[in-house]
Protein backbone atom coordinates (compact mmCIF):
# COMPACT_ATOMS: atom_id res chain seq x y z
CA UNK A 1 0.00 0.00 0.00
CA UNK A 2 2.45 2.53 0.68
CA UNK A 3 4.92 2.09 -2.63
CA UNK A 4 1.02 2.72 -4.52
CA UNK A 5 0.34 5.68 -2.09
CA UNK A 6 3.85 7.05 -3.04
CA UNK A 7 3.09 6.74 -6.77
CA UNK A 8 0.28 8.65 -6.29
CA UNK A 9 1.67 11.43 -4.83
CA UNK A 10 4.39 11.38 -7.50
CA UNK A 11 1.95 11.76 -10.00
CA UNK A 12 0.36 14.02 -8.34
CA UNK A 13 3.59 16.27 -7.53
CA UNK A 14 4.39 15.84 -11.14
CA UNK A 15 0.97 17.27 -12.99
CA UNK A 16 1.54 20.02 -10.51
CA UNK A 17 4.89 20.78 -11.68
CA UNK A 18 4.01 20.54 -15.02
CA UNK A 19 1.00 22.83 -14.18
CA UNK A 20 3.50 25.25 -12.46
CA UNK A 21 5.86 25.17 -15.05
CA UNK A 22 3.06 25.96 -17.61
CA UNK A 23 2.16 29.31 -15.55
CA UNK A 24 5.87 30.93 -16.20
CA UNK A 25 4.69 31.71 -19.50
CA UNK A 26 1.92 33.90 -17.83
CA UNK A 27 3.77 35.29 -14.99
CA UNK A 28 5.28 37.40 -14.04
CA UNK A 29 4.75 40.01 -16.33
CA UNK A 30 0.98 40.55 -17.14
CA UNK A 31 -0.41 38.83 -20.15
CA UNK A 32 -0.26 41.94 -22.88
CA UNK A 33 -1.55 41.13 -26.19
CA UNK A 34 -2.26 43.25 -28.91
CA UNK A 35 -5.65 41.43 -29.09
CA UNK A 36 -7.78 42.32 -26.78
CA UNK A 37 -9.48 38.41 -27.61
CA UNK A 38 -6.50 37.05 -27.34
CA UNK A 39 -5.00 38.69 -23.87
CA UNK A 40 -8.48 37.77 -21.80
CA UNK A 41 -8.18 34.02 -23.69
CA UNK A 42 -4.78 34.03 -21.97
CA UNK A 43 -5.90 35.15 -18.83
CA UNK A 44 -8.71 32.45 -18.54
CA UNK A 45 -6.13 29.68 -19.48
CA UNK A 46 -3.41 31.25 -16.85
CA UNK A 47 -7.01 31.10 -14.20
CA UNK A 48 -7.36 27.56 -15.22
CA UNK A 49 -3.85 26.43 -14.57
CA UNK A 50 -3.93 28.26 -11.06
CA UNK A 51 -6.71 26.28 -10.29
CA UNK A 52 -5.21 22.80 -11.28
CA UNK A 53 -2.00 23.61 -9.62
CA UNK A 54 -4.25 24.63 -6.23
CA UNK A 55 -6.07 21.27 -6.56
CA UNK A 56 -3.39 18.88 -6.71
CA UNK A 57 -1.81 20.43 -4.19
CA UNK A 58 -4.88 20.06 -2.03
CA UNK A 59 -5.46 16.28 -3.31
CA UNK A 60 -1.64 15.49 -2.39
CA UNK A 61 -2.76 17.20 1.31
CA UNK A 62 -5.46 14.94 2.07
CA UNK A 63 -3.59 11.67 0.68
CA UNK A 64 -0.60 12.84 3.08
CA UNK A 65 -3.02 13.18 5.89
CA UNK A 66 -4.95 9.93 5.34
CA UNK A 67 -2.14 7.88 4.57
CA UNK A 68 0.80 9.94 6.68
CA UNK A 69 3.72 7.13 6.68
CA UNK A 70 3.35 6.79 2.52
Amino acid sequence: MKEIVENIISYLENEKSINEDALTAYDPQPIQDSDPEIRRMREREAIKLRDRTIELKRHISVIKKMYPSG
